[in-house]
């Protein structure tokens, strides 16, 4: 099996991990929001800042805020999407409590690109995303049942 861990995402400031810190899962040295959030703060700091403050929304909440800005994924439980408001980044995450209620983490797992290809394909890329998050979820949730 391939090795599973959860990094820290260093652009992000330690001052909003209230109620819960955020994490990235790597699945076999990948990490494909990880390497989202880093492409996004280069070359589309709008964006970024849109994810950011969603990130930011969901720690410093005690429970997740009632926005358009965060969507259940229908079809992948567990599944959140954040979007940057009127833009085209879009986070895939989810909530995990590993033990007390003060380790509750958010988990990103993948991203989309809202924007790429013609517009009849984007529900069926977004679809895409959205599975591989959910997939990369179930196997970081496998894992856990290991230790």
């Amino acid at each position: 099996m391939d090795e599973v861990e959860l990094l820290d995402i260093d652009c992000l400031e330690e001052s909003i991990y209230r109620y819960r810190r955020v994490k990235v899962l790597s699945v076999g040295g990948r990490a494909p929001a990880l390497d989202s959030l880093l492409e996004w703060k280069r070359s589309s700091p709008e964006d970024y800042r849109g994810i950011a403050t969603g990130l930011k929304m969901m720690c410093i909440s005690r429970s997740i805020p009632k926005t358009k800005r965060f969507v259940n994924c229908r079809g992948y439980p567990g599944l959140i999407e954040i979007k940057a408001p009127r833009k085209n980044a879009r986070l895939f995450c989810f909530i995990h409590n590993p033990g007390s209620p003060s380790e509750e983490l958010v988990i990103c797992t993948g991203s989309y690109w809202k924007k790429d290809g013609e517009k009849n394909s984007a529900k069926t890329r977004q679809n895409a995303s959205m599975e591989e998050a959910s997939r990369l979820r179930t196997i970081y949730l496998e894992s856990r049942k290991e230790d």
